[in-house]
C-alpha cells in the first residue's frame, strides 16, 4: 500500500508540474502583432492656379500713309485731268468703345495738265472717323468726314496763281487687319474745295497702311 501511495503521489506531482508548465504566465504579456499603418496617400502635385494674364491694352493712337488716285468731278473736270496724292494722317480714339476717332490729315495733291492748266493742292484737314462695329472681324467698316484749308496753286502757261481755300471731305472705307500690329485701309473720299470761280471737286480712291503709334 505504501508503494502504491508513493507512486500515486509521484504521478500527481509530475502531472501538476506539467499542468503548471502549460498554464499561461499571468505576469507575461502575450506577444502583440504590430500592424503597420499604411502611409497616407501622396497627393498629386497641384499646379498653382494660373493667373489671368491682363489683357493687353489696344493702341488708341494711329498714323497712316496712303496714296490716292484723283478723279476731277463737275466743272473742275474741264480744267484738270486725273491726278495722284500722298496723304499723311494721325488720329486717336476718344472713348473705350473705339467707335469715334479724331485726327489731322495733310496731303499733297497733283492733277494732270489739261488745256494748258496745271492744278496742285496742299490740304490740311481735321478729320472725324466713325466705326459702327469696331473689332468684329478681320475688317472694320468706317465713315469719315473732314474740313480744313487748302493752299491751291494753279499754273496757266508762265502765270501762277495761289490761293487759300476752305474745303470739306466725306467718304467711306474699310480697314483690313493683319496678324501683326499694322493694317491696311481702302476708301473712297469725295472732296469739295470752294473757290471763287470753279470749285475744285474730285474723288480720291485711296489705299494705304495704318500703324499703331502708342498704347
Amino acid at each position: 500500500m505504501r508503494a502504491v501511495a508513493i507512486l500515486t503521489g509521484s504521478m500527481l506531482m509530475v502531472t501538476a508540474h506539467v499542468a503548471l508548465a502549460q498554464a499561461p504566465n499571468p505576469t507575461s504579456t502575450p506577444p502583440t502583432t504590430q500592424t503597420q499603418t499604411p502611409p497616407p496617400p501622396v497627393a498629386a502635385p497641384v499646379a498653382p492656379p494660373s493667373q489671368a494674364t491682363a489683357a493687353r491694352p489696344l493702341p488708341y493712337r494711329y498714323g497712316s500713309i496712303s496714296g490716292s488716285w484723283l478723279m476731277p468731278n463737275g466743272d473742275f473736270d474741264k480744267f484738270a485731268s486725273d491726278g495722284w496724292a500722298i496723304t499723311l494722317e494721325g488720329y486717336q480714339f476718344i472713348a473705350p468703345t473705339r467707335k469715334i476717332a479724331v485726327g489731322t490729315q495733310v496731303a499733297y495733291q497733283s492733277f494732270g495738265e489739261k488745256n494748258g492748266v496745271t492744278v496742285s493742292n496742299f490740304p490740311v484737314d481735321a478729320v472725324l472717323r466713325f466705326y459702327p462695329k469696331p473689332g468684329t472681324g478681320k475688317l472694320d467698316v468706317y465713315g469719315l468726314g473732314g474740313l480744313g484749308f487748302n493752299y491751291q496753286r494753279v499754273d496757266v502757261g508762265y502765270a501762277t496763281n495761289t490761293d487759300y481755300l476752305f474745303g470739306t471731305q466725306a467718304g467711306v472705307g474699310v480697314e483690313l487687319h493683319t496678324n501683326g500690329p499694322a493694317s491696311f485701309l481702302v476708301d473712297g473720299v469725295y472732296h469739295w474745295v470752294f473757290a471763287s470761280g470753279t470749285d475744285t471737286n474730285f474723288i480720291a480712291w485711296r489705299a494705304g497702311l495704318v500703324i499703331p503709334m502708342t498704347r
